[in-house]
């Protein structure tokens, strides 16, 4: 098989991406999804869009049956601060949803990459900025969405 592609440089715009800054923000759930970790535990992976940004981060909740405390805190603290009934597990209901949450930045090969650090209560989220839609252009992936995926030929 031969590629065969007319490539049009005026289609190109050079991009860089500024990591989401440490700190306070309100994210929505674009989408959630169950899986499964690579120990084998179900987990679900969700897709989470920042206020005012056009990047993404990707968050894990693993179901953990030997530290069934802590599989539920992360579970409560995730249903309070999206406003989503306790116990609700299903996810499309999730979609949409805006929450806050306390971004920090972790070092990947030498470059900072933002994760969620904790989800705020829904009772402390008065004092963020309302939600801003990202603006100009698409939205892109950090790298750790990259990262992740299973799918990718190096895998």
């Amino acid at each position: 098989m031969s590629i065969n592609w007319n490539f049009n440089s005026n289609d190109y715009e050079e991009t860089s991406f500024k990591p989401i800054p440490v700190g306070e923000h309100r994210v929505r759930i674009a989408a959630a999804e169950e899986q499964q970790s690579s120990k084998g535990n179900p987990m679900i992976k969700l897709v989470l869009e920042v206020s005012g940004h056009n990047s993404t981060i990707w968050h894990y909740v693993v179901f953990l049956p030997t530290n069934a405390k802590l599989t539920n805190q992360k579970l409560g603290e995730l249903w309070n601060s999206f406003d989503i009934p306790q116990g609700n597990f299903n996810l499309q209901q999730w979609v949409g949803k805006v929450g806050a949450a306390k971004v920090k930045h972790e070092d990947y090969e030498g470059t900072p990459q933002p994760k969620i650090a904790y989800f705020i209560a829904r009772n402390r989220q008065d004092s963020l900025p309302a939600w801003v839609e990202p603006t100009g252009g698409n939205k892109k992936p950090i790298f750790e969405d990259i990262y992740h995926e299973e799918d990718l030929p190096w895998n």
